[in-house]
């Protein structure tokens, strides 16, 4: 079984698939938290929680969305900053890394490591300074101060359970997040010959016959890089390419296509 995914890209810390809503600078003179053995075992001590009703609100300084990679990491760091964290992860055993049966492309990482192994070595240390872990699904946010009506904590996430509102907000959804029908067995054979990683994966395919299915530009790109190492390289599409392209540029306009890549690769030998 290969390694697989989007792994190196998610380990880029706060890159594509993490984006900042906000940033934000502590007055010297404010005080919004508690903070009593700050890294103590139990880090929701340093959590500040109201009870409105039967929904519980929590009150922090960084909400981050998504407990891979790059949630951890960024974690790590907020709270190494003695700034009150929380992660929101929605299932800790779905995620790109999570689902990498062994790490080959990552430093310093033994190659015998599971990417489960790895992420919960990222969680523990995030967890020990401080940051408090919770597997919650979030099904709104809301990032306005004119929409929570708080000057302060004016983030708010919205789960099951309870709501947290929060001084700035971090979403780590990972590599996953994928729109679309999947195709016929793709989740039978993820990690069994199924990759969304060519610059990770690439190199398992030497003159292999690999299949890329999509119409976007990235998988374009994909196709074209896998073209150094695979013997035959097949561009599935959902859609009649040649039609497309030449009726007009609908396409390209709405940048779902590159025009002259896609040209590139269907004159590829």
């Amino acid at each position: 079984m290969s390694c697989i995914q989007q792994f190196f890209l998610g380990l880029l810390l706060l890159t594509a698939t993490t984006t900042v809503v906000s940033s934000f600078h502590l007055p010297k003179t404010a005080s919004f938290q508690v903070r009593n053995n700050r890294h103590a075992a139990n880090p929701r001590r340093s959590t500040t929680s109201l009870q409105l009703g039967e929904m519980e609100v929590l009150e922090v300084d960084v909400a981050i969305i998504g407990g891979g990679p790059a949630g951890c990491t960024c974690a790590l760091y907020t709270s190494r900053a003695d700034l009150n964290t929380i992660i929101l992860d929605k299932n800790p055993a779905s995620g790109a890394l999570a689902i990498t049966s062994h790490i080959a492309n990552y430093p310093g990482v033994d190659r015998t490591m599971s990417g489960t192994e790895l992420l919960t070595q990222m969680r523990e240390q995030a967890v020990q300074y401080g940051t408090r872990y919770e597997k919650a699904q979030v099904f709104m946010i809301d990032v306005k101060e004119e929409e929570t009506g708080d000057s302060v904590y004016t983030k708010c996430v919205y789960t099951p359970d309870y709501t947290i509102k929060a001084r700035a907000l971090v979403l780590a959804t990972g590599a996953m997040g994928r729109v679309g029908k999947p195709f016929p067995g793709e989740k039978k054979f993820l990690g069994q010959g199924v990759s969304y990683c060519a610059t990770c994966d690439g190199a398992f395919y030497r003159d292999s016959e690999v299949a890329v299915y999509g119409s976007s530009t990235e998988a374009i790109e994909e196709a074209m890089f896998l073209t150094k190492f695979a013997s035959t390289v097949h561009w599935v599409v959902p859609t009649d390419i040649e039609k497309e392209l030449q009726g007009g540029m609908d396409i390209e306009k709405n940048k779902i296509m590159d025009h002259d890549e896609a040209m590139q690769l269907m004159s590829c030998p």
